[in-house]
């Protein structure tokens, strides 16, 4: 990409969510005052400021293949509110030579809090007897083993509960750190389980699906779920336990799934907290002046 002082028009997508913090603080960075668009992909003729768009911000929600790319003939930089980039032609970015710029860690915080959140609410109030529960002496599953799962086990762990975490991959460990198992292991062992697996990714067939225990608590943060939604509902709907999905796994998923009983969704995305909003948009400010720099 050939270095400027500025680009010469950003165009933010809804699904960035733009503050008016955000703005305004990519206005020193954009020649033409930031468009910030209400609707992705645009209806009618293309837009000439979208047309003469240089670096674009998007949101995980936000469709980017050839097609749409291909209306923003000047776009050299993308730069995504998102860790993953799934929903991005990476191969027309590369031919075209757009750089693809993600961020990172923003919503560790909140992700963490909202599944710590879940397991003591369910060992205080879900679980049967006169007297409200521990989390102590119970058994954590994680299925992934990414920043956020490594942060809900240390929690678990501090809380007295035994953690195990399945990866395709074996991982060797310390002593004191949760430990590495098999999946049917993580699955079938588990009174709380939690999927932190990669997104839009089934990691989890039906017949896996059945040996987690009919009483445990599974709570799923994933940006999209991790097994075919048939498979959670056919399983779903022959067992007891709460299965608790925040907006990112419940995003695209039927009324008729989000509807069975014990299903139950939280009208919320984990990761997005007022401090979450501000790192995510720090980042995104920093990325864009990153690549304004020369090399």
């Amino acid at each position: 990409m050939t270095q400027r002082p500025t680009f010469r028009q950003i165009s933010v997508l809804p699904g960035v969510w733009p503050s008016a913090g955000l703005l305004a603080a990519l206005g020193p960075l954009s020649e033409a005052p930031p468009l910030a668009l209400t609707e992705w992909p645009p209806a009618g003729p293309a837009d000439p400021v979208l047309r003469r768009t240089d670096a674009l911000l998007a949101g995980w929600k936000d469709v980017l293949d050839a097609e749409l790319l291909g209306r923003l003939p000047e776009l050299r930089y993308l730069g995504l509110r998102a860790t993953t980039t799934g929903r991005v032609d990476l191969e027309y970015t590369e031919r075209h030579g757009i750089t693809v710029a993600p961020i990172y860690g923003y919503g560790d915080a909140g992700t963490v809090e909202f599944v710590v959140e879940q397991l003591l609410a369910h060992a205080r109030h879900g679980l049967k007897g006169p007297h409200p529960g521990e989390l102590t002496g119970k058994r954590l599953g994680l299925v992934g083993y990414g920043p956020v799962a490594r942060s809900v086990g240390q929690v678990g762990q501090a809380l007295g509960m035994e953690v195990a975490f399945h990866t395709p991959t074996p991982r060797t460990t310390g002593a004191a750190e949760p430990r590495w198992a098999p999946l049917a292991e993580v699955l079938g062992g588990s009174d709380f389980l939690s999927f932190h697996s990669p997104a839009y990714r089934h990691v989890v067939t039906p017949e896996e699906l059945a040996l987690v225990p009919g009483a445990a608590l599974v709570v799923i943060t994933t940006l999209g779920l991790p097994m075919a939604e048939p498979a959670l509902r056919d399983w779903q709907s022959q067992r007891a336990g709460r299965t608790v999905l925040d907006l990112c796994a419940a995003h695209a998923a039927a009324e008729e799934t989000l509807r069975l009983p014990g299903i139950e969704v939280h009208d919320l995305y984990a990761a997005r907290t007022t401090e979450s909003i501000l790192r995510a948009e720090a980042q995104l400010v920093a990325n864009l002046t990153a690549a304004l720099q020369p090399t």
